[in-house]
């Protein structure tokens, strides 16, 4: 199921801090998190949240991708959500990720597919909004609505769908900052335009 690009491209959400206690620890030494981050963020998820590096279960790869039908992604989900019963899913991106970056299609071999096509929308929604940003504000706003988009996207698995119904499974979206090392959560408005925290 892919995105879809018009309601990731118009998404509100605030940027808020990030409080370490958000996920509470179990203080058992079994995963209750799956944290999906990109290869080279340099996070440390062990020290983003106040858990035992035992409750993290770490899937990691170029961009934080999970929606483009790669199988160590689709393995990952499946193992921390129907076997783990994690509580928490992480979509946890980054300011300055080179994939974000990327504009090329073919240089990446299809990877990023879906974030060329955000790219486009990206641009095409700011110069609409009237909206002077700059480029680092640009790539920002993408690297959000992108973060967004994957965490929405695995909130809508059947089987995370099922994990969230039936035993209250939270998704969470993270974006790291390497050059404040520091970590903000992006939470959608609710349609009354409040944060759904």
């Amino acid at each position: 199921m892919p995105f879809d690009f018009d309601a990731v491209i118009h998404k509100q959400y605030d940027i808020l801090p990030l409080d370490p206690s958000l996920i509470k620890t179990t203080g058992e030494q079994k995963p209750q998190i799956l944290w999906v981050g990109c290869s080279d963020s340099l996070v440390l998820e062990t020290l983003t949240l106040d858990v035992q590096p035992e409750e993290i279960f770490v899937h990691r790869n170029l961009g934080n991708v999970v929606s483009n039908g790669d199988l160590s992604s689709e393995s990952a989900v499946a193992w921390s959500v129907d076997l783990l019963k994690v509580k928490h899913i992480v979509v946890c991106g980054h300011y300055g990720c080179s994939l974000t970056k990327e504009k090329d299609p073919k240089a990446l071999y299809g990877w990023s597919k879906d974030i060329t096509k955000l790219h486009k929308l990206n641009d095409e929604f700011l110069e609409l909004s009237d909206r002077k940003v700059d480029e680092t504000s640009r790539e920002h706003r993408l690297e959000e609505v992108y973060t967004l988009a994957e965490t929405d996207w695995l909130a809508k698995q059947p089987n995370v769908k099922a994990a969230i119904r039936e035993r209250g499974l939270q998704t969470h979206a993270f974006i790291y900052d390497k050059d404040s090392n520091t970590c903000v959560r992006l939470v959608e408005k609710a349609k009354g335009g409040k944060p759904e925290i």
